[in-house]
């Protein structure tokens, strides 16, 4: 059994405020869901995730989805520490899946066949990763970031599958990371200098970011290719929602 951490700590942009009237966006609500509800119940339908708790501003949160998960704890001062004030409430024993609030369309069998994939490779963290014509073939040419490999374009997750003991030893690094985890340079920037080098010229591979991240880190993580768009899909712009929206109505 694993654990689940949802982060709901973002506040809305202004233009979200203004067209959507909502402080922050986990509570969007589309066809009368709030859009964290769909991540709530897409977890729920995985067997192997026990509790669920939301990071974010209790007050908002607690009394419109509180009776739906395990607990509402506050938020840190980015993603990084959120997560870490999910974990210090679960405590876990095993890995813990970190989500976000703002993905819609995620669903059950889509988590599932992440934890599959994870399972193949013994390694204490896991990367969702997303090829670039899969994701246009779903959504088409809306605007992403994808880092171009020498496997192919691809683009991050909206989640990482992570073992908790090692999260604290390496917290600084790991902070910079998720708070550049959507730009492909400043990640490579924080890699080092042989990899911006291969990211220039166009010879850098997943093992490259995951063999240097090893040495960095002391720790083993892999970037799994996922077969879902899904994942990589999340609302930071009205026109996302009205995407969300069509495909949620089917």
């Amino acid at each position: 059994m694993t654990d689940a951490i949802i982060l709901a700590g973002g506040d809305s942009s202004q233009e979200f405020l203004k067209k959507f009237g909502v402080n922050n966006r986990s509570l969007l609500v589309i066809h009368n869901k709030f859009m964290i509800e769909y991540v709530i119940e897409a977890l729920k339908e995985v067997s192997s995730i026990k509790r669920i708790v939301v990071v974010g501003p209790v007050k908002e949160l607690k009394s419109r989805i509180g009776k739906s998960v395990e607990e509402v704890v506050p938020p840190g001062s980015d993603p990084f520490e959120s997560t870490l004030k999910g974990l210090d409430y679960l405590k876990p024993g095993n890995k813990v899946l970190v989500i976000s609030s703002d993905i819609p369309l995620i669903k059950g069998e889509m988590i599932e066949d992440f934890f599959l994939r994870c399972s193949k490779q013994p390694a204490d963290f896991y990367y969702p990763i997303v090829r670039k014509e899969v994701y246009q073939k779903k959504f088409g040419q809306s605007k992403r970031t994808f880092a171009k490999l020498t496997e192919g374009s691809f683009g991050g997750g909206n989640m990482l599958f992570i073992d908790p003991t090692l999260v604290q030893k390496k917290r600084e690094f790991i902070s910079q990371v998720i708070r550049n985890r959507k730009s492909p340079f400043m990640i490579a920037r924080i890699l080092g200098l042989n990899i911006i080098f291969k990211y220039i010229f166009k010879k850098l591979s997943v093992k490259d970011i995951e063999d240097r991240v090893a040495k960095i880190l002391e720790m083993k993580g892999l970037a799994i290719i996922t077969p879902y768009p899904e994942i990589k899909f999340d609302i930071d712009s009205p026109e996302h929602v009205d995407i969300a929206r069509k495909f949620l109505k089917k």
